[in-house]
């Protein structure tokens, strides 16, 4: 009888397990010596993910691909990263786009073998827009191009929204297990849909609190080599259900480590209301309790989003081409 193990190899039986080399802990930060990566691009998402206390392991697993019985496996493959606490394989791709093919081919077949395995795989557009997004915050010039949200149509999804959160409070509200529920804005960008979902959800005879926190950026100068919350709330956090408010939710990496000050702080609850989400973008698998829009992967504007600052203060979301 065979059985599978947590990397879905068979532990029984004749197939080869994938090997697992022992994770580092949680002080293993990225090193000055720069050769241990194959590539920059692998060296700057090391720098992101430490920032963002997300704990990596570069190379640690070698999986087989092929093999005959007992003979070894005639193809291997060996994930960039892997992050314990999310239980998930990440790969780095800047190839042409013939190397890119047979690097897909290499992970479909690890998928194929090793079901329970989960693996994502980032490409030079996802390094691009990493760059683009912790990088240097400058001023960006570029026109309107396709109009994708209306005012009427976010008006309208702003007050499902509300009505959503208001039904996902109502038990702890009903049982007093909680006290008044805080909407949490993240970042300046958050301020617009910040304000007008508490008014929706304040019109429907529900109280609730409005605050906002700031954090630290990568790119921020003399910033440490952490992420921090460098604008508290006013608001306690302590035995509150905390919604966190998000104009766009892309990577996931701020929400998650958002999340996890919360939950260190106290918060009874934590969940994420995000106006746009841009699965595409994710690098992690984070889920939304309740989204506006599912946000093409474009550079979006309008609407208080503050990467495009001549465009924040109109009404609707539209698209923007780059100059």
């Amino acid at each position: 009888m065979t059985s599978t193990d947590a990397t879905g190899g068979q532990t029984g039986g004749r197939q080869e397990a994938p090997t697992q080399e022992s994770l580092p802990p949680w002080r293993w930060l990225l090193q000055p010596d720069q050769e241990r990566f194959a590539h920059p691009a692998e060296s700057e998402l090391a720098r992101l993910l430490t920032f963002y206390g997300i704990r990596w392991a570069y190379e640690p697993t070698t999986f087989a691909l092929r093999g005959d019985g007992d003979r070894p496996g005639q193809e291997y493959v060996t994930p960039d990263f892997y992050l314990p606490d999310h239980d998930l394989y990440l790969e780095l791709t800047t190839m042409r786009q013939r190397l890119v093919t047979r690097k897909n081919r290499k992970f479909r077949k690890l998928r194929e073998r090793y079901p329970n395995i989960r693996c994502r795989i980032l490409y030079l557009r996802d390094v691009q827009r990493l760059q683009d997004a912790y990088g240097p915050d400058v001023r960006r010039e570029g026109k309107l191009g396709t109009l994708l949200f209306t005012e009427d149509e976010i008006a309208r999804r702003v007050g499902d929204l509300a009505d959503q959160l208001i039904a996902s409070w109502q038990p702890d509200l009903t049982a007093r297990q909680c006290g008044r529920p805080l909407l949490l804005g993240v970042g300046a960008g958050s301020t617009r849909f910040l304000s007008t979902l508490g008014e929706r959800v304040r019109s429907r005879g529900c109280a609730v609190d409005i605050d906002r926190v700031e954090l630290t950026s990568v790119s921020d100068h003399g910033a440490s080599p952490r992420a921090r919350v460098s604008r508290l709330p006013a608001a306690a956090v302590a035995g509150r259900h905390v919604t966190i408010v998000q104009e766009v939710l892309s990577t996931g990496l701020s929400a998650t480590f958002l999340e996890r000050w919360l939950r260190r702080h106290g918060a009874a609850g934590v969940d994420v209301c995000a106006l746009l989400d841009r699965e595409a973008a994710h690098v992690l698998d984070i889920m939304p309790s309740c989204r506006g829009f599912a946000a093409p992967d474009v550079p979006l504007a309008g609407f208080g989003l503050d990467r495009w600052r001549a465009f924040r203060d109109l009404p609707f979301v539209a698209a923007v081409e780059p100059e």
